[in-house]
């Protein structure tokens, strides 16, 4: 039964990185799509290894149902119910920190480089805005690339990309990297959360 739901989820993991982000929308992110198929190799380990677990954990719960009574038993499928969130969180936390090193490396590339300044003139350009009303923010190591009249340093923990606000500074539109990342992990929980809890895996606990 644990062969043929690994085959079936080789298969899953193959559709999973294309779920994740829709190619059309994330061209011009290509890092961040492109890790999601890096880390399947991670997801495939820690699914085994969640699966061990869930194996010994019903071993146990099925020994302890023999043996105690059934308000205790309860207990133990709590715990198990548990552990089982615990793990789909640390997947997530590992495949979220693996993306992130990867878009760090993303932005010393050379790709990154040359279609900084060009990203952020077609923003201005979708959002109606002029060079010269704007403040455009990028990183220390980024400031060289881009050509706007005022523009200035955000911290190193926005990993890449830009933001830009008016003069005043009464609007902000963020472009980089920390906030597309963290609108993407919601989405990327729900997807792996389906795919840990798809029909070949549910039945490999009972």
């Amino acid at each position: 039964m644990i062969g043929g739901d690994m085959l079936d989820l080789q298969a899953k993991i193959s559709s999973f990185r294309k779920m994740v982000w829709d190619e059309e929308k994330e061209k011009s992110e290509s890092e961040l799509y492109n890790s999601t198929e890096e880390n399947s190799k991670l997801i495939e380990n820690k699914k085994s290894e969640l699966e061990e677990n869930l194996k010994e954990s019903l071993r146990e719960r099925k020994i302890f149902a023999e043996t105690r009574k059934n308000e205790n038993v309860s207990k133990k499928e709590y715990e198990a119910k548990n552990n089982l969130y615990l793990y789909k969180q640390s997947l997530l936390e590992d495949l979220i920190k693996k993306i992130k090193a990867n878009l760090i490396t993303y932005t010393n590339s050379k790709e990154y480089r040359a279609k900084l300044n060009q990203d952020i003139k077609q923003s201005l350009k979708d959002l109606n805005l002029s060079d010269d009303d704007i403040i455009v923010g990028v990183l220390e190591k980024d400031l060289s690339l881009i050509d706007f009249p005022n523009k200035e340093i955000i911290d190193d923990d926005f990993i890449g990309g830009y933001y830009i606000s008016n003069l005043d500074r009464d609007f902000r539109y963020n472009f980089t990297y920390l906030n597309k990342l963290k609108d993407r992990k919601y989405e990327v929980g729900k997807k792996l959360n389906q795919l840990l809890e798809s029909e070949s895996f549910n039945e490999s606990k009972n």
